[in-house]
C-alpha cells in the first residue's frame, strides 16, 4: 500500500480536525488564553473544512468516512470525560449526542451509498470473480486470474483492472517470483492505459519448467494520472505488498516483525518443454467501456 495524495489531504484534514477539538475544548474551559485558543480553533476549521469541500468533490465517502469517524472518536473522549466528571454541566452531554448522531448519521449514508450500483457504471468484476478476491489500489481494482498451459502454450495469467474513477489512469503492472526467478520466465513489468472507468483484462504469459514443483509468483499495480471523481462507490480491500525477506530483516533490527502480505499465483510445471521458445508479449483485452457521454473523455464502447 502507498499512500496517495488523497490519503495525505485527508489525514491533514483528521488532524485539523483534532486540533479544532483540543482548541475550542481549552478555549470553553475558561482558561486565561481562551481567545487565542478560539482563533487556532477558527483557523483549524477554515483548514479542514476547505480540504473536505475539495475532497468530497472527489470522494464524497472518504469524507463521510473521515468525519464519522472524527465524531466517533469524539464521542468517546467526551463519554470518558462525562463518566469522570463531577459536575459535566448540559454543554457537554449535548455535545455528546450530536457527535454520536452525527457519526452514525456519516456512517449509515456512505453504507447506503457503497451498496448502490449505478446502471451507468455497473460493478463487472463482481459479476466475473468473488468479491472477497478483488482489491483495490488508488481506485483500480483488481483481481488475478491463472489458466494452465494447454497445446504448447504457456501458462496465462490474468489481470483484470477496474477503474473506479471518470479520468483515464496509467497502471505499472509489476510481478515478483519471490527469489524463484529461475524456475519461471515472464515479463516484470508492463504499463497500460486504462480510460475513464473502463474495465480491462491483462493476459501475461508464464513459461514453467516440466519437472514437479510450486513457486510464488506475487503480482502488485502502481497508479499514476489524473484521479477524476469515483463513480464506482462500492470499495474493495486495499491491496498489499509482498514484505520482502531484506524488509523483514530490517525491520527486526527496530524491533518490528512484518511478514507476509501481496497477492499470489502458485505456477506448476508444464506438461511440455517450451523453455527456450520465444516469450509472447502481453496482450490487453477491454472487458467494458462507458457510454459516450457518461464520464469525460469516453470512448466508443466496444
Amino acid at each position: 500500500m502507498t499512500p496517495s495524495k488523497s490519503f495525505f489531504w485527508l489525514v491533514l484534514a483528521f488532524c485539523a480536525l483534532c486540533v479544532m477539538a483540543g482548541a475550542a475544548t481549552f478555549a470553553l474551559s475558561g482558561e486565561a488564553a481562551s481567545d487565542t485558543a478560539l482563533n487556532v480553533a477558527g483557523v483549524a476549521f477554515l483548514v479542514a473544512a476547505a480540504i473536505l469541500w475539495r475532497e468530497g468533490r472527489r470522494d464524497p465517502d472518504a469524507v463521510l468516512t473521515l468525519v464519522g469517524a472524527f465524531a466517533l472518536l469524539a464521542a468517546v473522549c467526551i463519554g470518558i470525560y462525562l463518566f469522570y466528571a463531577d459536575r459535566p454541566g448540559t454543554a457537554s452531554q449535548v455535545a455528546l449526542v450530536v457527535c454520536v448522531a452525527l457519526g452514525v448519521a456519516c456512517g449509515a449514508a456512505t453504507w447506503r451509498r457503497q451498496r448502490t450500483e449505478s446502471a451507468d457504471f455497473p460493478d463487472v468484476l463482481a459479476t466475473m470473480v468473488l468479491p472477497a478476491s478483488i482489491f483495490e489500489t488508488e481506485g483500480i481494482q483488481l483481481t488475478g486470474l491463472l489458466d494452465q498451459g494447454r497445446d504448447r502454450r504457456p501458462h496465462a495469467a490474468s489481470i483484470l483492472l477496474q477503474n473506479c474513477f471518470d479520468a483515464p489512469r496509467t497502471v505499472t503492472i509489476r510481478f515478483d517470483a519471490a527469489g524463484a526467478e529461475k524456475y519461471m520466465r515472464f515479463h516484470p513489468e508492463h504499463r497500460v492505459e486504462i480510460g475513464p472507468a473502463e474495465v480491462a483484462r491483462v493476459v501475461f504469459p508464464v513459461v514453467a519448467p516440466t519437472y514437479p514443483g510450486s513457486y510464488p509468483l506475487y503480482f502488485s499495480i502502481a497508479v499514476e494520472g489524473r484521479s477524476g471523481k469515483r463513480v464506482r462507490l462500492r470499495r474493495a480491500q486495499e491491496a498489499t505488498e509482498r514484505t520482502k525477506a531484506a524488509t523483514t530483516v530490517a525491520l527486526l533490527v527496530v524491533g518490528h516483525l512484518m511478514v507476509g502480505g501481496g497477492i499470489r499465483f502458485t505456477i506448476g510445471p508444464l506438461p511440455y518443454d517450451i523453455w527456450a521458445a520465444e516469450l509472447p508479449q502481453p496482450v490487453r483485452q477491454s472487458l467494458w467501456q462507458p457510454r459516450i457521454g457518461t464520464v469525460p473523455f469516453a470512448q466508443p464502447a466496444a
